[in-house]
């Protein structure tokens, strides 16, 4: 099992995908692939909690780490995802630091913050794992907000100062929307780097999506902790595309 301790202890960039679809073989399979981690998202697919417990658990049973990305920015749903054992929470359209601040206090166990204990949960291995064990694998849950505006990302070391906030994500596709500004403009690519000098610098994570390989590739050598390529969904269909059209040409 990965764990994502901080400051990072991998030298290379480790490399995930975003899970779309409810499925527990498709999760096992992401692993016999060889994905380091996956994320679970929330956000963009119709997952419910029960559904991404389960997709955790396939997750990590097949050796890789389970995040998590939140549906939303309101905080119902950590106490129950790190109940259920997610190594780590993504948390979509951060735009201040107040709410970088309360939702990441929210994934840590008082006095540092407002996490509840939940030692007999599965985080706790039913109550099975001696309490010091538990706490400390709360400690090493990744705290990673997602900057998803211009505005926000030229401020990515005043999140990276949160003391909860354990890593910060380029979000591209949302930056594209909002600004126009495409994940190969000039602009864009000398701000993706100083996020993760930004990061490397505060001894904290850095996460990225990447479109495709060569993009993939090259954030790793950028030095991002945390690349994501494509996802489940996307990597079937297209891969079921391209049999389609070979065996028909």
């Amino acid at each position: 099992m990965i764990a994502f301790g901080y400051p990072p202890r991998q030298a290379q960039g480790l490399l995930g995908t975003w899970v779309k679809i409810p499925s527990l073989e498709t999760v096992e399979m992401l692993g016999h692939a060889g994905f380091d981690f996956v994320v679970v998202d929330l956000e963009h697919a119709p997952l419910g909690m029960e559904t991404a417990y389960r997709l955790i658990a396939a997750a990590q049973a097949a050796g890789m780490a389970a995040l998590v990305r939140l549906s939303d920015r309101s905080g119902a749903q950590i106490q129950r995802l790190l109940d259920a054992g997610a190594d780590g929470l993504l948390v979509p359209h951060i735009s201040d630091l107040e709410t970088a601040e309360r939702i990441t206090r929210a994934m840590v166990f008082a006095p540092r913050g407002t996490r509840g204990l939940g030692a007999t949960s599965r985080a706790g291995k039913w109550g099975l794992q001696p309490l010091a064990d538990y706490l400390a694998r709360g400690d090493s849950c990744l705290r990673m907000v997602q900057l998803e505006s211009w505005e926000a990302l030229q401020q990515a070391e005043r999140f990276l100062a949160v003391e909860t906030v354990t890593g910060v994500f380029v979000g591209l596709g949302d930056l594209f929307l909002s600004s126009g500004r495409r994940a190969d403009d000039p602009e864009t690519r000398d701000m993706v780097k100083a996020v993760v000098a930004a990061a490397q610098e505060a001894g904290k994570a850095s996460g990225i999506a990447a479109a495709g390989v060569e993009e993939a590739r090259e954030y790793l050598a950028f030095g991002y902790s945390l690349v994501m390529v494509s996802n489940d969904a996307t990597l079937f269909g297209k891969a079921a595309q391209a049999i389609c059209g070979k065996v028909r040409a």
